[in-house]
């Protein structure tokens, strides 16, 4: 059997007294798309910044390609809190999708997508220019390399946004909502290019969405959240057209009835 890429060894988060993940399990495979859903606030978004991290371990582990992310194992073979090195290290693997963009400002579109390859891995600039108008091409705006955010409608900055973390060559990909921020008649031109990407089939990705027909074509698994556990965990057909929890039928329900048309 292949080696799942990311594992989850009943990973708790704690913020305060406020517990927001509970000894979650979980297993990502190469190349598998997952996407996570749930109500705002059943921990889901939580659960991807651990893996990028931006929020910090309380207790569990987790795996990436075999190595930990929080921990390193000491002389003794005894697992410790990981070095910045470390976390650095095996962060490289994994890239993010933000809601918001976070494209710097006073930069120019290409300028923003080879920052990271030049200042983390070390890059040529010439060789991360190259690279990254192959990603921008790859996104459809290779046209907007010279140009800066402020002159780009929201689906532009977020496919800009998607560049910059695919020039990294992650293994992993996280999307957080990454249409919440964009007006309706822009979500389809982003929701396309990470179609495209998910058809290529080599990176791993994890998809926060609330777009459920997304989620249907694009996942190959489909995990429910909700109050800091995964409450079902399967095949898009299954999860959505089959639920087994009462939880999960009644946000289905809950979600089918806020997309229903007025009369």
């Amino acid at each position: 059997m292949t080696e799942p890429i990311v594992r989850y060894n009943n990973v708790t988060k704690f913020f305060g007294d406020l517990q927001v993940l509970d000894g979650i399990d979980f297993e990502i495979k190469p190349g598998e798309k997952v996407a996570l859903v749930g109500p705002s606030g059943s921990g889901k978004t939580t659960f991807a910044r651990l893996l990028m991290t931006l929020e910090e371990i309380t207790d569990g582990t987790i795996e990436v390609e075999g190595d930990y992310l929080w921990h390193e194992e000491d002389e003794k073979g005894e697992l410790k809190p990981a070095s910045t090195d470390h976390l650095r290290k095996v962060r490289s693997n994994i890239g993010m999708v933000f809601q918001n963009f976070h494209l710097f400002t006073h930069m120019t579109v290409l300028e923003n997508i080879i920052e990271a390859p030049v200042t983390v891995k070390g890059i040529v600039k010439d060789e991360a220019t190259r690279a990254g108008r192959e990603m921008l091409d790859k996104v459809g705006l290779l046209d907007k390399a010279d140009t800066y955010p402020a002159q780009l409608s929201g689906g532009q900055k977020q496919r800009v946004a998607i560049a910059r973390a695919l020039v990294m060559q992650p293994k992993v990909l996280i999307f957080d909502e990454p249409t919440s921020a964009l007006d309706p008649e822009l979500v389809g031109e982003v929701l396309d290019v990470i179609k495209g990407i998910a058809e290529e089939g080599e990176t791993s990705m994890l998809l926060i969405t609330h777009e459920m027909d997304f989620a249907r074509e694009v996942a190959d698994r489909i995990a429910f959240f909700d109050g800091g556990k995964i409450v079902e965990d399967g095949p898009p057909s299954e999860i959505l057209f089959n639920p087994q929890s009462p939880r999960l039928k009644e946000f289905l329900e809950r979600f089918m009835s806020t997309q229903a048309a007025p009369e």
